[in-house]
């Protein structure tokens, strides 16, 4: 049976023991700086607001390059290895592209794209979720198959604290027409075929947590659940906390920080949810 390898982005911002633990590889993404090129996932949260906050034009990202992905490639298949790699939405970087472009030249025979229509703990599950099918044998297209299904039912759904990041950096898709409406609500917004959208406005921080526990189901078989959150009130990730046990009692689920790249686009306080049930 042929070695499989994973390859992801930086946007999964999977901590070094788990990518350790499932040899999963990573491509980065940047952020760029007037002065300074930031490889993402190098710093951690609090350094990078600190440093966007201070900056005096707002920071920009890119994805890597097809010349990134094709080192990665190469090496990975010159050890003997076939590649699943798995990717931040096509809907929100292009990042998909570049892992496409680089399989092109490299040997699509062997390269399986997969533009997961998610990103950061989203993203990562399903990472953890591949690794896992690995690890019992499954094969290239069983594991590729597995991740289609999974994308099919994920959810991520979060609450910024403003929308000022996401109109910025030109990722606000369908939650535009949120802008006029803000000073009363907070926004309550998800990811809907890998693109920003617009999910339900409130009037309080309370109640827009509450709306996304709302949506959780009731049942924890199968269930993969994890918390987003980057530089988030104390407050606001314990009231989320007593909502989600209130809904599932004694669930485990793991809290992902996002990356620095995603981080540029939601700003400080964001915090939300991802999940799916599987099969």
């Amino acid at each position: 049976m042929a070695k499989i390898a994973l390859v992801t982005d930086s946007t999964a911002f999977l901590d070094k023991e788990t990518l350790e633990q499932y040899n999963i590889e990573v491509v980065p993404l940047y952020v760029n700086f007037e002065n300074e090129v930031i490889v993402d996932g190098t710093i951690d949260n609090a350094t990078f607001f600190y440093k966007m906050k201070k900056a005096s034009k707002m920071p920009f990202t890119s994805q890597p390059s097809p010349g990134d992905f094709v080192k990665v490639y190469e090496r990975l298949i010159q050890e003997g290895k076939e590649v699943i790699s798995i990717h931040i939405s096509s809907g929100i970087s292009g990042t998909v592209e570049s892992a496409n472009n680089a399989a092109k030249i490299v040997g699509q025979s062997l390269i399986s794209v997969v533009d997961s229509h998610s990103t950061s703990a989203g993203l990562a599950m399903m990472l953890i979720t591949a690794a896992k099918a690995l690890e019992e044998g499954r094969t290239r297209e069983e594991v590729v198959a597995i991740m289609e299904g999974i994308k099919k039912k994920i959810s991520l759904i979060f609450v910024p604290d403003t929308l000022e990041y996401l109109k910025k950096g030109g990722r606000i898709g369908g939650a535009q027409a949120l802008l006029g409406t803000l000073l009363q609500i907070k926004p309550v917004l998800c990811l809907i075929n890998g693109k920003v959208e617009a999910f339900d406005k409130v009037r309080t921080m309370k109640k827009a947590l509450q709306r996304i526990v709302n949506e959780l189901p009731t049942s924890s078989e199968g269930l993969h659940l994890a918390m987003i959150n980057a530089e988030t009130s104390k407050e606001h990730i314990e009231i989320l906390e007593k909502l989600i046990e209130e809904r599932l009692p004694g669930f485990s689920y793991k809290k992902y920080e996002l990356s620095p790249v995603i981080g540029t686009h939601t700003g400080p306080g964001v915090v939300g949810l991802a999940f799916y049930q599987y099969p």
